[in-house]
């Protein structure tokens, strides 16, 4: 933690976030300034609300997008876009 203090970094990628420790470390870096690009394994935006970390990291806010992606198309298609209220901002099927 101490690193991101001295180094002040604009942006952090994290991969698979989902523990608690991940929430207290995703609540320090956004209050030292930072953005952070993070990802989470869920089949839906409802999944992942109704996990007890990740649904408090929505309910928080604390992105400013939601950005789902699925195999469906070929790897990395992307689904649907969310923005941090949980409104629908793009969705490839309408």
């Amino acid at each position: 933690m101490m690193l991101i203090r001295s180094m002040s970094p604009q942006i952090i990628a994290v991969d698979e976030i989902g523990s608690a420790e991940d929430l207290e470390a995703i609540d320090y870096v956004i209050g030292c300034g930072c953005k952070l690009i993070a990802t989470v394994h869920g089949s839906s935006i409802e999944d992942i609300q109704s996990k007890p970390v990740l649904g408090e990291l929505v309910k928080k806010q604390l992105f400013e997008r939601y950005v789902v992606m699925s195999n469906r198309k070929g790897v990395g298609h992307l689904e649907k876009i969310y923005d941090a209220s949980g409104k629908l901002l793009y969705c490839t099927d309408g």
